[in-house]
């Protein structure tokens, strides 16, 4: 009867509708982290979670990033991730990391799982801007820095290159170790920081450029301000010297030389 085929469209189009609703208000009911994607390289994984279970998502540059997302780099892989106030993150290839909830206090932006990362954290008009980052054995909390996170098996080393970051055991957060430019420390599970020992500011270089595998250890940005001349941190509109100058710089490919060998601690 026509009346009962209508009622079944109805009916149809309705859990149509539903459905779609759901999905929508499962990713919409997240929370936006405050970072956004700006570059990505290579092959570059993002899971995230929704009310139907966690799925893979493809993002672009520019697009927004959610609390618990995590990103996985592959072979080749590279991720840059910005912050609303500036401050950015290099995810090296072979890395896993878990966006965390920079809206709420302490301000945790990544859990980094394995792999390499470099931070780099902006001050806010010239005062400290706390942030902190942890890792499955480790937490680091800095106030304007930049910083590389190594973590692999049960061990996280943590590099300075720029300011100062205090690091601690995730369950002894008050036994803690500050390190300064130009000193590294390692942890192991279960185990407080070892001692501050000295490391060769740029030595990490080479794990962050755009193109690794050339050996040249910079980070293969341009600096408009500076004559086109590479950074050697990895940060666009970056010299390396002074975090924050030119934050609104594109990346570039700049093709300079440079030093920067790796080396284990």
């Amino acid at each position: 009867m026509p009346e009962i085929a209508f009622i079944n469209l109805c009916l149809k189009t309705f859990a149509f509708i539903f459905i779609v609703a759901l999905s929508f208000i499962g990713v919409k009911s997240q929370n936006l982290a405050s970072a956004k994607i700006l570059s990505s390289s290579g092959t570059v994984q993002i899971t995230r979670q929704t009310a139907g279970g966690a799925s893979r998502v493809k993002l672009r540059a520019g697009d927004e990033l959610f609390t618990d997302d995590v990103i996985k780099t592959g072979v080749g892989g590279r991720v840059v991730v910005g912050l609303k106030d500036g401050s950015q993150a290099i995810i090296s290839e072979n890395t896993t990391v878990e966006i965390k909830d920079t809206n709420n206090s302490p301000r945790t932006i990544f859990n980094v799982l394995r792999g390499k990362t470099r931070i780099k954290i902006e001050k806010l008009g010239g005062k400290p801007n706390p942030y902190r980052v942890t890792t499955p054995t480790t937490v680091i909390a800095v106030r304007g820095t930049i910083f590389d996170v190594f973590v692999s098996n049960d061990e996280t080393k943590v590099f300075v290159e720029e300011g100062e970051v205090s690091v601690a055991l995730l369950t002894a957060p008050d036994n803690q170790v500050i390190l300064t430019p130009g000193q590294f420390t390692r942890v192991k599970k279960d185990q407080p920081p070892q001692p501050q020992q000295q490391f060769k500011p740029g030595r990490n270089n080479e794990h962050f450029s755009q193109t690794p595998a050339n050996g040249r250890g910079r980070s293969g940005f341009d600096n408009p301000s500076e004559n086109n001349s590479g950074n050697g941190n990895g940060f666009p509109g970056s010299s390396g010297n002074a975090p924050g100058r030119n934050p609104n710089a594109s990346p570039g490919n700049s093709g300079n030389a440079g030093g920067g060998r790796r080396g284990k601690p």
